[in-house]
């Protein structure tokens, strides 16, 4: 069975000032439940201080990714 990656742009941290982002590639799966991720948009991410437009998406499952474990996984998942 192939895994469908796809490539989204991401705060590179959580004080991103508004232009700190990254493009990381992923398997479109839950980490938690392995059903397929929600589809991508473009969200606005906010710091307490500054917006920055990047990709989000709402999992069907309901569980949610939080930009900070997108980041820890993109960095173990060897695709990035």
């Amino acid at each position: 069975m192939n895994q469908v990656v796809k490539r989204v742009i991401i705060p590179e941290r959580e004080m991103h000032e508004g232009i700190h982002k990254i493009a990381v590639n992923l398997i479109w799966t839950c980490p938690v439940c392995g059903s397929e991720r929600g589809q991508v948009k473009e969200v606005l991410s906010y710091d307490g201080s500054r917006r920055l437009h990047v990709n989000g998406w709402v999992n069907e499952c309901g569980h949610v990714d939080k930009y900070s474990a997108v980041r820890r996984e993109a960095r173990m998942n060897g695709l990035n």
